[in-house]
Order: C-alpha cells, then structure tokens, then sequence
C-alpha cells in the first residue's frame, strides 16, 4: 500500500509540475485541478497551519436606527421574475477525495446557473469541509465570482470544522467584488445580513419586493440572533407598511420541520396529507441540531416569524437526502436540492432550487435535478 501511495504521490507530482504549481505559497489562487493536485502535495504544511480571519467589530442593539443603505439592494426588473438559484452542501475539501468530486459539482454548478439565468445566487451552507480548507475556500470563490452576479454565502456546521475559521473563510469570500456577505455581530456567529429586492416605479421611487435574511445556523448567543431578526422583521414592516414578504435562509432546519413532516405525512398510505400542499421527499432523519443547553437551534425562530406577519418562507439545506416542501402554520419551509455528492447521495437529488419573486413575493419554487445530465425539474411548487 505504501508503494501504491509513494507512486500516486509521484505522479500527483510531476503532473503539478507540469501545471506550474507544485511549491506554490499562493494557495488561494489555485483553481481547478491545480488546487486539488497541490492540496494533496503540500497536505502536511497546510494541515498543520491554522488560519484565523479578522472578527468584525459591529455591535448590534435593539435600539440601533434600521438604514436601508447598510443592507444590500438588488434591482428587479418590471414586469419580470427575480430569479434565485440557492446552491447548497458543495462539500469541497482540500485534499481528501471531495477535492476531486469537487470537479462534478463545479460542472453542475455551472450548468445550472446556464440554464437558470439568476439573478443572485444563494449558497446555503457547508460550502467547503473535512480538516483542510484553505485552497477550497479559494477555489470556490472563484467559481462563484466567474458567474458575473451577486451571490451571498452563510456557513453550516462542517465549514469551520478545519484549518480555516469562519472568519478566514468570509474574508476570502468577501474580497469578491460580487460576494454580499456580511460578517455583522460576532456574539450572533458570522454571516448575519439582509439582502432587500426592490422594483422601480416610473416615478423614480422603489419598492421593496422581498426582503431576505441571511442568518449563521450556529449563533454563540441564539436568543440574541432571534431578537436581530425581529428587529430587521419589524423595522421591514414599518418601512414597506407590511406589503413585502420576509424570507428566512440558513443550513440547519428548524425543528419545526419535523413537526410539519409528522402533521402532513401519511405514513400508513405513504403521500402528503391534503391541506399542507407539501411536495418532495423526506428520505432521512431531519436533523434540526441542539443548543448546547439541549434545546433546539434556533428555538424561538418560527413563533418570531410568525409573529412578524410577512414572513412565509425558510430555507435550508443539511440533510442530503430531504427535499419537502410543506405549509406549515402559514409558513413553507423548505429543504433546498442538494448539490454535493461527496458526503450522501440519492438518484435525481444532485441539483439546486430555483426561487421565482414577482411583484407580490416568490411565486414558484422549482428543484432543478443534474441527474440525468441536463437540467430537468424535479419539483415544481406553486406557491400563490
């Protein structure tokens, strides 16, 4: 086996050679297979490094003024869809077997947004894992920022698990120029920001259309992440009188997904209860993690929604082999389509999901499948 190993590492050698990257320092700016030859060449420098990014210095107080101008603003056109493709679970790595599998989903990522046309892309959540991911980081990015179009990341629970902390890894993100993210409060986590849709009108004013709230699956202080997000919701509501909807995304679902499963799954007849309009598959346990005090991630999240009165939809990702839609007490909750293949898999659940926003909020919510080479639609979920 060692002999095996010492002639794969050869030829992993002379290949990078012939690439021009072999000894490279400039980590970050490798890409494609460069970036996975180099990783698995240099694995024992990179691994015994610890890159620690800059902690943001935002304090966040109920009592702060809501300004428009410090959440981020996307056009949409008049008379067309705002178009989100939500890409989740890409699980690239550095130097382990999901840096080559990463060349699957780059090819798939790519095909989606061709055949898409978004307008921002969202990426929901263990972006990059195991215990290496600084080329990963890098290579991601740049995938991300050769589309040309807003896109806004958050982090699961695997992406900090390595060499690279959050803040390392949103620094790298953010130094793209079409990367929205914010990092915002550290007591909250990284990554907590608003992203408004707003459509002109011909008098020269805008309204806001959507309203997205970006939230860190795994807060330090969750009670406080709860009580940001009544505040965006209130503040929200108040500038737009209650005519926009608010949309809720993160990695891990609530537990509130499981309540919504058990109410409108049949499991005697196997199919959707009526009165829920659920759509998808549930193929997995729904996994919605514990605090550390053993309540749930999250807890007090949906009755805050509720209580906003405009939110009616959350979006996640997490569970692999999940794809539900479901109503549930007014609100849909969602599992975005999987696009990594690397840590779980199911046939037809390799794709992204695509969140159509007309005038009066999302309108149609499809799961686009890479299964079968182009892009076909899984689910297709009315939503009005």
């Amino acid at each position: 086996m060692e002999k095996l190993t010492a002639v794969f590492m050869s030829l992993l050698t002379a290949l990078s050679l012939f690439l021009g990257c072999a000894g490279s320092d400039d980590y970050e700016k490798s890409t494609g297979l460069k970036a996975a030859i180099d990783a698995v060449i240099n694995k024992n420098e990179i691994v015994s490094g610890k890159y620690i990014g800059e902690e943001s210095d935002d304090i966040w107080n109920e009592s702060d003024e809501y300004c428009l101008d410090e959440t981020f603003i996307l056009k949409k056109e008049k008379g067309k869809d705002f178009v989100i493709l939500n890409i989740t679970d890409t699980h690239f790595s550095d130097y382990d077997f999901r840096a080559f599998t990463a060349f699957d989903v780059e090819m798939k990522i790519k095909t989606l947004v061709a055949a898409v046309k978004p307008d921002l892309i969202t990426v929901s959540g263990d972006i990059v894992c195991t215990e290496s991911t600084r080329y990963a980081i890098g290579r991601i990015t740049d995938l991300f920022e050769s589309f040309g179009i807003p896109w806004a990341p958050m982090f699961g629970n695997h992406d900090y698990e390595g060499n690279c902390d959050k803040n390392y890894l949103a620094d790298v993100m953010m130094s793209a120029p079409n990367c929205l993210m914010k990092k915002g409060d550290p007591s909250m986590g990284v990554g907590n920001y608003i992203i408004n849709i707003a459509e002109d009108n011909e008098d020269g004013s805008s309204d806001i259309v959507e309203t997205l709230v970006i939230m860190d699956c795994r807060a330090p202080d969750r009670k406080k992440q709860i009580e940001w997000f009544k505040w965006v919701a209130d503040n929200t509501n108040r500038i737009t009188e209650k005519s926009s909807e608010i949309t809720v995304f993160t990695h891990i679902p609530l537990i509130e997904y499981q309540y919504a499963y058990d109410a409108a799954w049949d499991a005697e007849n196997k199919c959707w209860r009526e009165g829920f309009n659920a759509y998808g598959q549930c193929n997995e346990k729904i996994c919605y993690d514990s605090a550390p005090d053993g309540t749930a991630a999250l807890a007090g999240l949906f009755e805050a929604m509720k209580e906003s009165g405009t939110t009616k939809f959350f979006f996640c990702g997490h569970e692999h082999l999940n794809n539900f839609s479901v109503e549930y007490e007014g609100i849909r909750l969602t599992y975005c389509l999987k696009i990594g293949v690397a840590s779980g898999s199911k046939f037809m659940f390799s794709g992204g999901t695509e969140i159509r926003i007309g005038k009066n909020g999302i309108n149609r919510i499809l799961h686009k499948s890479l299964a079968l080479g182009p892009v076909i639609t899984l689910e297709d979920i009315p939503t009005e």
